[in-house]
């Protein structure tokens, strides 16, 4: 009895000093940053809380990961020539290749291109799209060739494509007659981007509670920027009715779907946006520098703001009937809290209960199966309160993630090195 009474107070005292020092390192951290900045600021004030774009962060994979990226495209390559794989099956191969390298998929989309719509769409997309774009110099007119051709042999998604990038053009009326062409099956991000047109006016008459439309079908898709959007709308009053707790909820939905935006706007710990190899992206770069939202990992007071006082705390308990009930959404918000150790504590058990539901059900979008799926194979790798280790499960669950577009679990059940 002594001796684990001596144990346990061993593990207390070092948990102390273990709080203290990261505490103390975590302040060291905030004010070494804090300095910098204005330092930045002084040297060139064209770098002075400026967005950083894609294009300055671009980091080439590893030799070993380019090799790994030879292999895996070799292998699709093979597998065509051989009549293993069908022209659309290339181009699902190349899909399930993009989550980690939009190069890879572009070199597979390319043994198909030339006789496969899909294939079409998806390279022109790829050329095309801002954030994909600039690793394709000269390729715009060529990507933009390609969805044309898909979009008129009745390719739905090409027309969305073109849709967003003749808004990125800021030919307005050329986007929504793309657009249109899609209704009422447009993919995700063409509804947020629709819906800020219908926000702004611009190729369409101004209409913010068809905006908040828009915003609301991308979130139930899983797009974060459109859940970020509703969130917003859902807070004022020129959108319609006013929903605090909704509000806090599909904000909070936003950034467990990779927005950073959603997340500095609850004043949470920030991540970055999740796709690709470099930590070091441009959003996380952005991120540091924009926000003025630290918090470290035990979470911080619930502030007495109206999506606070009136989402959060309203909403919280409606939230918990409603996942009580089989609701997918509010699985998600309240397991997604307790896994992040965020308002709720974090409980291995917990989770599991709320999200192996959902995997039951399959009734969420693939965005937010992809982390239900990734988590819960991290649950079982390593076991957890009340969650026994099951290697099994936990491979099932890491294949489940990468084939719905987790990046971590791609680079896992892919073997990509560092």
């Amino acid at each position: 009895m002594k001796s684990c009474l001596i144990n346990t107070f061993t593990r207390l005292f070092n948990l102390f000093i273990f709080s203290k020092m990261r505490k103390f390192l975590f302040i060291i951290s905030v004010l070494t940053l804090t300095a910098s900045i204005p330092a930045i600021g002084r040297d060139t004030k064209s770098t002075q809380r400026r967005y950083i774009s894609p294009e300055e962060v671009h980091v080439t994979v590893s030799p070993a990961a380019q090799k790994k990226a030879d292999a895996l495209y070799e292998s699709v390559r093979s597998a065509y020539a051989q009549g293993k794989l069908s022209a659309d099956g290339v181009v699902d191969k190349a899909l399930y290749h993009k989550v980690w390298d939009d190069e890879l998929a572009a070199r597979c989309l390319q043994l198909v291109a030339d006789k496969n719509d899909r294939a079409k769409a998806e390279l022109g997309y790829i050329y095309t799209f801002y954030k994909t774009a600039y690793k394709f110099p000269n390729k715009e007119s060529e990507g933009v060739r390609m969805m044309e051709e898909a979009a008129k042999a009745g390719n739905k998604k090409a027309s969305d494509y073109l849709g967003i990038y003749y808004n990125r053009k800021k030919d307005y009326a050329t986007a929504w007659k793309y657009f249109n062409v899609s209704a009422p099956n447009n993919i995700p991000f063409a509804l947020t981007v629709m819906g800020e047109m219908c926000e702004d006016g611009k190729g369409v008459k101004k209409d913010r509670a068809k905006a908040r439309e828009y915003f609301r079908r991308a979130a139930e898709l899983g797009d974060a920027n459109g859940a970020l959007k509703y969130g917003s709308a859902l807070q004022r009053k020129w959108y319609g009715d006013v929903n605090m707790p909704d509000a806090f909820f599909w904000t909070y939905i936003a950034g467990d779907l990779g927005s950073d935006v959603a997340r500095s706007n609850l004043q949470l710990p920030l991540r970055g946006e999740r796709f690709g190899d470099d930590k070091n992206t441009a959003f996380v770069r952005n991120s540091f520098t924009l926000t003025n939202a630290w918090n470290d990992k035990m979470g911080h007071p619930i502030k007495d703001e109206p999506i606070y006082k009136e989402g959060f705390k309203a909403g919280i308990a409606t939230r918990g009937v409603a996942a009580e009930k089989g609701d997918p959404w509010s699985l998600f918000y309240i397991g997604s809290m307790s896994y992040n150790d965020e308002f709720l504590d974090h409980k291995d058990e917990f989770i599991s209960e709320c999200y192996e539901p959902i995997i039951a059900s399959g009734k969420l979008p693939k965005p937010a199966l992809a982390l239900v799926y990734e988590r819960m194979a991290e649950i079982y790798r390593n076991g957890g309160t009340g969650v026994k280790k099951n290697a099994t499960k936990a491979a099932e669950y890491t294949r489940k993630a990468a084939d719905y577009g987790s990046v971590a679990a791609y680079k896992i059940v892919e073997n990509i090195p560092d």
